[in-house]
């Protein structure tokens, strides 16, 4: 049996949630197929980059709550100040490397990094579609691998803001970093996901929520479903 030799926060929550999903998935490469709430959120993504970057006059009407804030983003982005889609990846040790490296581990992207040379905060941005109520503890633990993340990147940095921008709702939720709180966060997510590229044993968690909506087990790829 191979293991899962590489980590995202999906990928995470996917295989603690069933392994046996995660093998399919990610050993057998078996892929799912889209559904539309995937691809109306591919779409709603592209639409914040694209409005970031200065190549629409109005603002989309699915980003119109935010309006304001695209706004100072448009026009950071336009000053260097702005990354839009980051593809971040990083070895065993936490250290940068490149998305399909070698030695790539980890990886997380990045819908906008806002960082001024010389401040010594930076925002992380994550765009959400979809539902709110829920997802919030699972979204937190991605924003301290973000924050983790950056401060191996940049560790002259003394705090980190990441910000969910609830597109769907009008909601925002922000998290503030220090480098020892994030330090601790990091060795509790990093034990997370030894574990799992290191498992040799994929035994599935059935429950009738899960299976209910699983891909795998409706195509009776997964013998496990109830």
């Amino acid at each position: 049996m191979s293991n899962i030799t590489q980590w995202s926060y999906s990928r995470l929550k996917m295989y603690e949630a069933c392994p046996k999903k995660a093998e399919y998935a990610f050993i057998q490469r078996i892929k799912e197929p889209g559904n539309k709430a995937m691809d109306r959120g591919k779409d709603i993504h592209k639409m914040c980059e694209e409005y970031i970057r200065g190549r629409y006059d109005e603002i989309p009407k699915q980003l119109g709550d935010f309006e304001e804030a695209f706004d100072l983003l448009k026009d950071l982005h336009l000053k260097g100040h702005v990354l839009c889609e980051g593809d971040w990846a990083f070895d065993k040790e936490w250290q940068s490397t490149g998305w399909f490296d070698e030695d790539t581990w980890g990886r997380a992207k990045v819908d906008a990094f806002v960082h001024i040379e010389g401040d010594k905060n930076a925002r992380v941005i994550d765009f959400k579609t979809g539902r709110y109520e829920g997802n919030q503890e699972g979204h937190r633990e991605q924003c301290e691998l973000y924050a983790s993340i950056v401060f191996e990147r940049l560790p002259e940095l003394e705090t980190i803001t990441t910000e969910l921008w609830y597109l769907d709702h009008g909601k925002l939720d922000r998290y503030e970093y220090d480098k020892p709180t994030v330090d601790g966060k990091r060795e509790r997510l990093n034990d997370r996901a030894v574990d799992m590229t290191t498992a040799t044993e994929f035994p599935a968690k059935p429950s009738q929520f899960k299976c209910k909506w699983c891909y795998y087990g409706k195509q009776n790829i997964c013998p496990n479903r109830i």
